[in-house]
C-alpha cells in the first residue's frame, strides 16, 4: 500500500475503499442479472380493534408479493425487478397510521404506498400519502369521508359504502315472504355509520318501513339491550352496519334474547374467516354484503380466473379469501400494471407517482377480482355488490341471481329449531 500524503488519514482512505466497495457489489449484482427491487410499504392494524381484519390485508399483500416474485419480479423493459414490502402494525390507531405512512415515505424512501384497514384509519394514511404526492390505492375502506375530499392521489378497489350494501336490500324484494318492515342499527364509526345509512336510504326507496334506526358507540358492551328494543319491533329483517366484531357480538346478543328476525344482513363481518370459525352454526342463514366471490367470470395474466385465484390462496394460508383480501391484491395488481405500462424503473421519483396517479385514471382495469374504474374521486364506479350467505359453514353467492352459485335460504330458523 502507498505511503499517505500529508493531510491524509487511514480513516479516509479505509471509508474511501468502503465505497469502492460497495459500488463494485451493485455493479456485480447487476451483472449477474440482480436488479433493483421495488419498496412498497403499507401500516395495517395487527392490534387493537381490527387487528383480525387488519391481518387479512397484510395477507393478501404477502400473496400478491410472493406470486409476483415466484415469476422473478415486476418485468419494466424486459428485466424484473422483485418486490420488497415493509409494513408496521398501526394497533388500529388512525394517528399511528399517519404517523407509520409519514415514516415509509421519509425515512424508509419506499417507491409505492398500499392502503390498510379500515376507514379511520385510511383517513388519516391518505391524507399523509396525499401531502407526499403517492398514489394509494385500497381494498378495505370506503367511508363516504375519503371520497369527499377533493383528493388526486387515493384511489378505492370498493365502492362507495351506501352503495356496497346495495345489494342487501334489493334482495329483500325477492325473498318470500317478502319482508315488509326492516330494523337498522350500526357502530358509530364512518363505514359502519354510512352503510346503516345506505340500509335506510335504499329500503326506504323500496318501499319499506323502517321499524327502527339506531347507531351504538364501538365500545358497546350491552348488546342484549339494544337488541331487546329491536325485538319489541317485530322487524321482518335486521340490517346492521357492521365490521366482524359488531357482527359476532350481534349474532351471539340475538342468541341471548331469543331473537331471530327472518333474516339478518351485515355490511361486513361474515365474509371474515374467523366469523364462521368462533360462531360454528350460530353463524347459519347469515346474510352479508361483498364484492368479489370465486364463482365470478373474471380472471387475468398473474393469477388466472377468480377460481385460480381462491384456490392459490387456500392453499397458500388454509383458507378462502375474505373480498377485502381479494380487493387489496386488485390494488396492488393496478399499481404494477401503471409502473410495467408506463415503463417506471426504482428508485421512483415524484414525478413517476404523479404519472401513476393519472396512469390510473385514464383507463378501465380487469383482472381476476373484476372491473375497476376509478372515478374523479377516487371511488371504483363500476364494480358491482353482491351478497353472499353462509349455508353449511361456507360463504355460498346468493344474489344478484345471474350470477348466484345458490338460492338464499330464507326464513331464517329460530334459535330453538336449529
Amino acid at each position: 500500500m502507498k505511503a499517505l500524503k500529508k493531510g491524509e488519514s487511514w480513516k479516509g482512505v479505509f471509508a474511501g475503499f468502503a465505497i469502492l466497495t460497495f459500488l463494485f457489489g451493485l455493479l456485480l449484482a447487476e451483472a449477474e442479472g440482480g436488479e433493483r427491487p421495488f419498496k412498497i410499504g403499507f401500516t395495517v392494524p395487527l392490534t387493537g380493534a381490527f387487528g383480525k381484519d387488519g391481518a387479512l390485508v397484510k395477507d393478501a399483500y404477502i400473496f400478491w408479493k410472493e406470486a409476483v416474485n415466484a415469476q422473478g419480479g415486476i418485468e419494466v423493459k424486459k428485466k424484473r425487478h422483485p418486490v420488497d414490502l415493509i409494513f408496521y402494525d398501526d394497533k388500529s390507531e388512525p394517528t399511528s397510521s399517519a404517523k407509520l405512512v409519514e415514516k415509509l415515505i421519509t425515512e424508509d424512501k419506499v417507491d409505492l404506498i398500499l392502503g390498510g384497514f379500515g376507514s379511520s384509519q385510511v383517513i388519516a394514511a391518505s391524507a399523509v400519502s396525499e401531502k407526499y404526492r403517492y398514489p394509494m390505492t385500497c381494498g378495505a375502506a370506503s367511508t363516504l369521508r375519503l371520497f369527499d375530499r377533493g383528493f388526486k392521489y387515493y384511489f378505492s378497489l370498493l365502492g362507495k359504502a351506501p352503495e356496497e350494501v346495495r345489494g342487501c336490500v334489493e334482495i329483500l324484494p325477492t325473498l318470500s315472504p317478502r319482508p315488509e318492515t326492516v330494523a337498522i342499527i350500526g357502530a358509530n364509526i364512518p363505514f359502519c355509520a354510512d352503510a346503516a345509512d345506505g340500509f335506510k336510504a335504499y329500503a326506504e326507496k323500496l318501499g319499506m318501513k323502517v321499524v327502527h334506526f339506531e347507531l351504538f358507540p364501538l365500545a358497546l358492551a350491552d348488546y342484549n339491550t339494544l337488541l331487546m328494543k329491536v325485538k319489541e319491533k317485530n322487524p321482518d329483517v335486521l340490517l346492521v352496519g357492521s365490521h366482524s366484531l359488531v357482527a359476532m357480538r350481534v349474532m351471539k346478543g340475538l342468541k341471548e334474547v331469543d331473537f331471530t328476525p327472518k333474516g339478518v344482513f351485515f355490511s361486513y363481518g361474515p365474509t371474515v374467516p374467523d366469523f364462521v370459525d368462533s360462531l360454528g352454526k350460530d353463524a347459519e342463514y347469515v346474510f352479508a354484503a361483498s364484492e368479489w366471490t370465486p364463482n365470478l367470470p373474471y380472471r387475468d395474466r398473474v393469477f388466472g380466473t377468480a377460481r385460480d385465484f381462491h384456490n392459490q390462496y387456500v392453499k397458500r394460508f388454509g383458507r378462502a379469501p375474505d373480498f377485502v383480501e381479494a380487493a387489496s391484491v386488485a390494488g396492488a395488481l393496478v399499481q404494477q400494471q401503471a409502473v410495467q405500462e408506463l415503463g417506471l424503473t426504482p428508485p421512483l421519483k415524484d414525478r413517476d407517482r404523479e404519472k401513476i396517479m393519472q396512469f390510473l385514471y385514464s383507463k378501465r382495469f380487469d383482472n381476476f377480482y373484476g372491473p375497476i374504474r376509478f372515478a374523479a374521486d377516487g371511488a371504483n364506479e363500476i364494480h358491482p355488490p353482491v351478497v353472499v350467505q353462509v349455508q353449511g359453514g361456507k360463504l355460498v353467492h346468493v344474489f344478484p341471481p345471474d350470477t348466484a352459485e345458490g338460492k338464499p335460504i330464507y326464513p331464517m330458523k329460530p334459535w330453538k329449531k336449529r
